[in-house]
C-alpha cells in the first residue's frame, strides 16, 4: 500500500470513529448530569431533618436500618461516580432511595396523615350535606324522622357519628363512616329521583328564582357525580367520558354566574340548563337515571 493511500485510510477511519466517540461522551455527560441531579435529590431527601427525626425517635430499628443503609449506598454512589464508574453509581444510588423510601414507609408521617384526613372529612361532609339538604326538600320533609326513608335515616345517623369522631380529632374514622353514608345517599336520591320528576321552574316567580334553583339542582346533581363513580365503578372508558360531561358541565355553570352577576339573567339560565344536561348526562353513563325538569321559563 502506497502512502497516499496509508493516509487516505487513516483519514476515512478518523472520520468514521471520532463522531462515535463524540457521541459517547455526550451520552456520558448527560448520563453523568443525570445521575448527580438523583444523587441531589437523595441527598437532599436524607437531610430532611423532620424525616429523618421522625425515623429515629419511632424506634423502629428496621427503619433506622435502611436509613442508615440509604446512607451507605449514597456514599459509595458518590464515590464510584467520582472514579467515573457510571453504571456501580447508577445503582447504588437506587439502592439508596430504595432502603430511604423503605424507612419512610415503616414509619407513617402521622400529622400529614392527619391533616390529608381532616380536608378529606371537611370535603366530604360539606357535599353529604348539601345533598341530605337536597333530599330532604325533593321529599318535602324537615327531618328524616317525618318519612320513612330508611337510607335517608341510615345517611344522618352515620354522619352524626362521623361529626362525633371529628370532634375528637379521629378523623380517619370519620373519614370511613362518611363513606358508608355516601352508599346510602347515593341509592335514596337515586331511588327519589327515579319516583318523581320535580318541576322546579314551575314553582320560581321570576327568572332570577329559576336561576337560583337551577343553580342548586346542578349543585345537588353534581355532587352525586364523584359518589356514582365510587359506589358504580363505570368501566375507565366510561369514567373519562364523565370526567368530560362533568368538565362540560362545570365550565357552563361557570360562564351562567357570569352572565347572571353581569345582569344577564336569561342567558345564564340558557347556560345553566345546558350545564344540567351534561351533568345528567354524566350520572346516566355512571349508571344513575336522572329525569329532567319540567316547565318552562317564568
Amino acid at each position: 500500500m502506497s502512502a497516499r493511500a496509508g493516509l487516505a485510510r487513516g483519514a476515512l477511519l478518523a472520520a468514521l470513529v471520532l463522531p462515535v466517540g463524540a457521541e459517547v461522551s455526550a451520552d456520558d455527560a448527560a448520563a453523568r448530569s443525570a445521575l448527580e441531579q438523583r444523587l441531589k435529590l437523595t441527598a437532599s431527601l436524607m437531610a430532611d431533618g423532620s424525616t429523618a427525626q421522625r425515623i429515629i425517635a419511632s424506634g423502629n430499628a428496621r427503619a433506622a436500618a435502611h436509613l442508615d443503609e440509604g446512607k451507605v449506598h449514597h456514599a459509595l454512589a458518590q464515590d464510584l461516580l467520582a472514579r467515573g464508574d457510571l453504571a456501580g453509581a447508577r445503582r447504588a444510588a437506587d439502592e439508596a432511595l430504595k432502603h430511604f423510601g423503605q424507612a419512610r414507609r415503616l414509619v407513617p408521617d402521622a400529622p400529614g396523615r392527619q391533616a390529608a384526613a381532616r380536608t378529606r372529612y371537611d370535603q366530604m361532609l360539606a357535599s353529604l350535606d348539601r345533598l341530605v339538604d337536597a333530599w330532604q326538600q325533593r321529599l318535602g320533609i324537615t327531618v328524616p324522622s317525618d318519612v320513612e326513608d330508611g337510607d335517608l335515616l341510615a345517611a344522618t345517623g352515620l354522619m352524626h357519628t362521623a361529626r362525633r369522631f371529628g370532634a375528637e380529632g379521629r378523623f380517619e374514622e370519620a373519614v370511613h363512616t362518611l363513606g358508608a353514608a355516601e352508599g346510602h345517599v347515593l341509592t335514596g336520591m337515586n331511588r327519589v329521583m327515579h319516583a318523581r320528576t320535580l318541576d322546579y321552574t314551575a314553582r320560581a316567580a321570576t327568572p332570577a328564582e329559576a336561576y337560583q334553583l337551577e343553580l342548586q339542582r346542578h349543585r345537588s346533581l353534581a355532587d352525586l357525580v364523584p359518589l356514582a363513580i365510587s359506589d358504580l365503578k363505570p368501566k375507565p372508558e366510561a369514567v373519562a367520558l364523565i370526567d368530560r360531561y362533568a368538565e362540560a358541565s362545570t365550565s357552563l355553570r361557570s360562564q351562567a354566574q357570569l352572565r347572571f352577576a353581569a345582569g344577564d339573567t336569561d342567558q345564564a339560565l340558557a347556560h345553566l340548563r345546558h350545564a344540567l344536561l351534561f351533568v345528567q348526562r354524566a350520572l346516566t353513563t355512571a349508571g344513575l337515571v336522572v329525569p329532567q325538569a319540567v316547565g318552562g321559563t317564568p
